[in-house]
Order: C-alpha cells, then sequence, then structure tokens
C-alpha cells in the first residue's frame, strides 16, 4: 500500500512540475504580447489606422503559474502537520510497546529458569527401587502362595544384579497411536525411568527412543512396571514411571552395558 502511494504522489509531483513549466512559459509569451501590443497601439495612433488601434487593445490573459497550486499547497502542508502528527502518537506507542515486552520477557525468562531448576531436582532425586530393571524381559506367571512359601528360604539370600546409574536424556515413546515425551532420569540393564506427566497404566507396552549420553541412539520395546504420581508433599519428587526393557536389540544392550560401566552407580538393585 505505501509503495503505491508513493508511486502516485511521485508522479502528481512529476505532473505538477510540468504543469507548473508550462503556465510559466505561457506566462512569459502573455508578457510579451502585452508588450508588444502597447507599442502597436502607439504605432496605429501616429499612423492614424483607427482599426489597428482598435485591435491593439485587446489585453492578454494574467497568469500566475502558483496561483492553481494554491490548493495543493495547502493539501501538503496538512498532510505534513498530519503525518507529523501521527509519527509522534506512534513513537509514544512503540515507547509503550517496548515497555510491555521488556517486562514479559523478564518474566518468562524468570519463569523457564525457575521451571529448569525444577527439572534439575527432579533428575538429581532418586526414584524408588526399580524392580524391573532385573526381571527376565519374557513375562512370567504369577506365582502361587505355596510357590511363595516352598520359593522363601532361597529368596532370603539377594542376588546383586547391574547398577542403576543417573542418566539425564530426552525420551521419546508412543502407545498405541499416542505420542509423549519426557526425560529419564536413571537407567539400568533392564529398563529406566521415564520422569512425565503423561503417566500410563500399568502393564502398557511402549515404544521407547532416546539417545544415551554417550551418543547411541537406543530404540527399544518396553513394559510400564510401575509409575510414581504427583505429590504434593514431596515437591522434589518429579512424577514418571518405571519402564521394563521387553525387546532390546544386541547392539543396543551392549552400548547401555557399556555406559553403565563408565559411571558410578547409584545402588544395586536385589533380584526377585
Amino acid at each position: 500500500m505505501d509503495v503505491e502511494l508513493s508511486r502516485a504522489e511521485t508522479e502528481l509531483q512529476s505532473e505538477e512540475a510540468a504543469l507548473h513549466a508550462e503556465l510559466s512559459r505561457l506566462a512569459q509569451v502573455s508578457s510579451e504580447l502585452a508588450q508588444r501590443l502597447a507599442t502597436l497601439r502607439s504605432q496605429a495612433s501616429q499612423a492614424g489606422d483607427a482599426a489597428i488601434a482598435q485591435r491593439a487593445q485587446a489585453t492578454p490573459p494574467v497568469i500566475d503559474p502558483n496561483a492553481g497550486f494554491a490548493r495543493v499547497r495547502a493539501a501538503r502542508e496538512a498532510a505534513v502537520k498530519a503525518r507529523r502528527e501521527v509519527n509522534a502518537a506512534v513513537r509514544t506507542q512503540v515507547a509503550g510497546v517496548k515497555g510491555q515486552l521488556q517486562k514479559l520477557a523478564q518474566q518468562v525468562l524468570a519463569d523457564e529458569r525457575a521451571i529448569a531448576e525444577a527439572q534439575e531436582r527432579a533428575r538429581a532425586a532418586p526414584p524408588p527401587p526399580l524392580a524391573a530393571t532385573v526381571r527376565s524381559p519374557a513375562p512370567r506367571a504369577v506365582p502361587t502362595a505355596e510357590a511363595v512359601i516352598a520359593a522363601a528360604p532361597a529368596a532370603k539370600k539377594p542376588q546383586r544384579t547391574s547398577p542403576r546409574v543417573k542418566m539425564q536424556a530426552a525420551v521419546d515413546f508412543t502407545s498405541d497411536n499416542n505420542f509423549f515425551n519426557g526425560f529419564s532420569a536413571n537407567i539400568s540393564d533392564g529398563g529406566l525411568f521415564v520422569a512425565t506427566v503423561n503417566l500410563l497404566p500399568l502393564g502398557t507396552e511402549v515404544d521407547l527412543s532416546f539417545s544415551l549420553p554417550s551418543g547411541e541412539r537406543i530404540e527399544a520395546r518396553g513394559v510400564v512396571q510401575w509409575v510414581r504420581e504427583v505429590n504434593d508433599k514431596l515437591p522434589d519428587a518429579f512424577p514418571g514411571m518405571g519402564v521394563q526393557f521387553a525387546q532390546l536389540n544386541p547392539t543396543a544392550q551392549s552400548a547401555i552395558s557399556q555406559f553403565l560401566v563408565q559411571r558410578d552407580p547409584l545402588f544395586f538393585a536385589d533380584a526377585e
């Protein structure tokens, strides 16, 4: 819109300049004719030619090249005044908007820092023991009461497995046709804890995708074994889920094992 307006203004200025030049030329011609008519009247009177003297009484038009543009000049002066007033109002508006944006940006920055600190506290807080990390990926039947009693003596002797270590990594997970994301606070060779508010029912199968801090990309199939809901009494304990690996290719398993060896363990979980 401004481009079209500027083009129209330029065209009008060019036309006005051409018209002014033409009027100035005609004013000069009129002035010269007036002088010639005055001379002709004098000569006709001396020669006694009444007819020529009568025709020499004609008066050329008086031309003022600037008179016709008086309205244009007034309109341009009014436009300049209006534009100055508008510019002043817009400057005031710009200052106000800039102040509002700066205030809002400061608030957003403070809130982002608060969220980052909360997430850091959640990552630093160890979750409850993840029993799924030491279970076999294959599903197993629930033991009967008799089987539990019979196995009790052997269960008194705990068996130590690979340790669970801290790991801060973004985790994408899908269940059926739903897509979620969270972050992992720790991992073992049997599963990992996914910090998220999108809690899924126990037993839900999920597809996991994440990268180890060492750079390897891990794709795995898992099962939700336990969940931790939001607890106002424990603000530092971030909600999430313990997911047991159900399908993990040998390359991914090897990468996780090497990563666990290189990190200090949080604790050792006892096998069931």
